[in-house]
């Protein structure tokens, strides 16, 4: 059985606030610790649940936040976007897909970090309703026969996903900064925590047979609010239907909504013909950046649960 992990970063145990996950900082440096992290443990419950191959694909920004060098060395990596089958690449041979550390769609009230799928948008909706990234990334991967079986998250992230997945395991991950600043306290949360990762992986992963691939029937009609005019004009450049903030199109089935989504958000008209040699480059550029040119972590004062060992940046 091949289970694919796919790794955002917000969701992460460790992480309460935006720079933590900003590529290139150093409490992103920090925030990376904390992904590899969950991700092992999910690794590791994946195996544990009967997995005999496991895939991690890294999803967030440039694709490439966990530390590679940290990982659990059982499971291959995948870094950066892709052009096809769709962003996440090449997915025909997994069983199962786990994501961990998700967040909150765009225009959710008091959620950490909301948006969907890139954070220029204000508000996201499909059919005149709002939806959240599982709603877009599980609905395309399920027309490719793929299952989301498992996410983590803050509540109101899971929350959202459960709405559309609701045979999917899910662990509530805390986001406020006390959760991790607390000493002693904050080391037992971090373990407890993703100890349940762990677990609910592996019971994700057993429990395979009950998981369905999400299948949104078309036609679908695809409406964002930009959080102003001028972004929405500066990213239209397909000419979509634009009214002011808004921009609309529509799809047959999620797989063209999707490639559409991508179009508007990452693959200007110009370039659109060179997007393969263009994702290639950038895979190599990234991987290597992000490998051997990432500042030192600071962590501002929180503690961090490694493996075997436990670790307190704070002091």
């Amino acid at each position: 059985m091949h289970v694919a992990i796919f790794a955002d970063i917000e969701g992460s145990f460790g992480i309460w606030r935006m720079r933590q996950c900003r590529t290139g900082t150093s409490e992103w440096q920090y925030g990376r610790e904390c992904l590899t992290e969950d991700v092992n443990h999910v690794i590791q419950g994946a195996f544990e649940g009967g997995a005999t191959k496991v895939t991690v694909k890294d999803t967030h920004d440039t694709g490439f936040n966990c530390l590679t060098q940290k990982l659990d060395s059982r499971a291959n990596y995948v870094g950066g976007h892709f052009v096809r089958p769709t962003l996440f690449g090449e997915s025909k041979d997994y069983d199962l897909i786990l994501y961990v550390a998700i967040h909150a769609g765009a225009g959710t009230q008091n959620a950490f970090f909301p948006h969907t799928h890139y954070g220029i948008f204000s508000d996201f909706k499909i059919n005149d309703h709002r939806v959240c990234e599982m709603d877009i990334y599980a609905a395309a991967l399920g027309e490719l026969g793929l299952p989301v079986g498992f996410f983590s998250g803050e509540d109101i992230a899971v929350q959202q996903a459960q709405n559309c997945l609701p045979w999917a395991k899910s662990v509530v991950v805390d986001k406020r900064k006390e959760a991790y600043v607390s000493g002693e306290k904050s080391l037992r949360y971090l373990a407890e925590g993703r100890d349940n990762l762990r677990k609910t992986a592996s019971e994700a992963v057993r429990n395979i047979d009950g998981m369905k691939p999400l299948i949104v029937q078309g036609p679908l009609h695809f409406e964002t609010e930009f959080r102003n005019e001028k972004l929405a004009k500066k990213f239209n450049t397909w000419n979509f239907k634009q009214t002011g903030a808004r921009v609309e199109w529509d799809a047959q089935n999620m797989t063209e909504g999707f490639e559409k989504l991508n179009k508007l958000t990452f693959f200007p008209k110009r370039i659109y013909p060179f997007r393969g040699p263009i994702t290639m480059m950038m895979r190599k550029y990234f991987g290597i950046k992000s490998r051997y040119f990432a500042p030192q972590p600071n962590s501002e004062d929180a503690v961090l649960a490694v493996g075997p060992e436990v670790c307190l940046f704070g002091g």
